[in-house]
């Protein structure tokens, strides 16, 4: 293509966290008139890859051109008058502001039309397109309410309405979807495809794979930071490399050798030490979970799989006491879970080692340890720490450390033992692979195998399935906040209806067959 066609153009685009390289030489362009397609699993880099266009952050290296135009080291605000206009997945409209206030505010920095002469002109088409913008993206009805009065899915809309205020001729949305119901995708799908009509270019980052189908001739996928493949959408979203990626098997090798060699274990008659039965959680107006039940046994590894969105953080978060329900039942050895705050769920024997490790940077490797017991347990603490070293025995090399001084991988290792101290039958462990290197995230199964060993009942919250599978005596497959699938891991692991479930193909029936 032609220089002057391209809306943006990104060359050996890099931008690194400490040692960790969120986008890695990203080559990319954006064709004049096209709506680009960028999708990945969680972690590939995705959304800082928008952050890096919009000028959010700024390049390690590389370089953004936009229309031609050399951008890379613009702040975000020149970006925004250039003609680039962008959504965020956690919408931050100003709370007290009116919905039409918001608009207003976000059209008074927008790329100024070339019609336009004198403050009055300019005002009457502020006024004017915020209007337009109400009623196409269905918040006319609630234009004087204040944005933070919105429910979850209005405040997607108006994060939506605020990037179209600012005249973008280059549009980034980013999981715009995410969290929406079926009907509010299909609105979705045909609001962008709209769009497409009036605004020169989109770069469109999803996880629903129906919009991306409906909406883009071209896909990118990334993966660790990197462009896997570019090309036509179905032909992208049908290639094995892709599939691969989204399943977690791209980096596994045939020789891999199985994290546990402990016996598989499976439930009997008896009661299940942790019993979900047809739970419900709401986000604002989105039904995060819908109607979920599952068991773990006393001493099971259970993988609780899914995409990014199908809702297993959520279910993860509901059984630990983080949010609330507002339906079903959680029983746990027994007794029920209903209602008590997290601190009383740990203290029953839960302990929820979250995605993103949460380690306190002021505090060393051990102080940070020592957090997780409790004042009336303190007399057991030097028994607690000679155990977790034990498994963990780099923790012990650096006790006196701070914990955010190791690697990624020894931070994860730290996030896990914390959770250990409090001595929990039942250990739920949320995307602990996330962004750690290949041998990292060996070595850090190693060691959950020796947990499990131990008798330690784990639900392993999973986007990659070669690395719940590994692991997990059963495992349930989530989607759209519903159990869809469920079994051993042999039953899944080649399954036509796991593949439809992660990367979209025509295989709903099959898909439907095994729920």
């Amino acid at each position: 293509m032609p220089e002057a066609v391209a809306a943006l153009r990104v060359r050996a685009l890099s931008r690194h966290f400490g040692g960790v390289a969120a986008i890695d030489r990203l080559d990319l362009e954006v064709r004049a008139g096209e709506t680009l397609g960028v999708v990945g699993p969680n972690g590939a880099g995705k959304s800082t890859f928008i952050h890096l266009i919009s000028g959010s952050l700024a390049p390690s290296h590389g370089s953004v051109e936009l229309f031609g135009q050399d951008v890379s080291r613009l702040p975000a605000d020149a970006r925004t008058r250039l003609g680039v206009g962008r959504t965020y997945q956690i919408p931050r409209p100003f709370a007290r502001l009116s919905v039409r206030e918001n608009l207003i505010l976000a059209a008074r920095h927008a790329r100024l039309p070339a019609a336009a002469h004198g403050a009055a002109q300019v005002g009457r088409s502020v006024a004017g397109r915020c209007q337009q913008i109400l009623e196409r993206t269905g918040l006319a009805d609630v234009a004087a309410a204040p944005a933070g009065s919105l429910p979850l899915l209005r405040r997607k809309r108006l994060e939506l309405a605020r990037a179209l205020a600012l005249r973008p001729r280059l549009l980034l949305l980013d999981e715009i979807g995410a969290g929406l119901i079926d009907s509010e995708i299909r609105a979705l799908i045909a609001l962008i495809q709209d769009l497409q009509r009036e605004i020169e270019s989109i770069v469109l980052i999803e996880h629903v794979l129906d919009v991306i189908t409906a909406c883009c001739e071209r896909t990118a996928v990334l993966a660790s930071g990197q462009l896997l493949t570019l090309g036509e959408t179905r032909r992208v979203l049908a290639d094995p490399q892709v599939a691969a990626v989204y399943l977690g098997t791209r980096d596994a090798g045939a020789g891999t050798a199985p994290a546990s060699s402990a016996p598989r274990v499976v439930a009997g008659p008896a009661a299940p030490l942790l019993s979900v039965q047809d739970v419900v959680v709401n986000y604002g107006g989105v039904r995060a979970l819908r109607g979920v039940s599952l068991e773990v046994a006393a001493g099971e590894c259970v993988a609780l799989l899914g995409a990014n969105g199908a809702g297993k953080t959520t279910l993860a978060r509901a059984i630990s006491g983080a949010v609330r329900l507002a339906g079903g039942r959680i029983d746990f050895a027994g007794r029920s879970l209903g209602g008590l705050p997290p601190e009383r769920v740990t203290a029953r024997g839960i302990a929820h080692c979250m995605e993103g490790r949460r380690i306190f940077a002021s505090l060393s490797v051990e102080e940070n340890l020592l957090l997780a017991v409790a004042q009336r347990d303190r007399h057991a603490a030097a028994a607690r720490l000679e155990r977790v070293y034990g498994l963990f025995p780099v923790l012990r090399e650096r006790a006196d450390k701070p914990g955010t001084a190791m690697s990624g991988g020894q931070q994860q290792m730290l996030a896990i033992a914390r959770a250990l101290m409090s001595e929990p039958r039942l250990l739920i462990l949320d995307e602990v692979s996330l962004g750690l290197a290949p041998i990292a995230v060996e070595q850090l199964y190693r060691d959950l195998a020796r947990v499990r060993a131990g008798g330690v009942a784990m639900l392993i919250v999973e986007q990659n399935i070669h690395r719940g599978l590994q692991l997990a005596d059963r495992a349930y497959v989530l989607a759209h906040g519903e159990v869809r699938l469920g079994g051993t891991p042999e039953q899944l692991r080649d399954s036509p209806a796991l593949r439809a479930l992660y990367i979209g193909e025509d295989s709903a029936g099959a898909a439907d067959t095994g729920k």
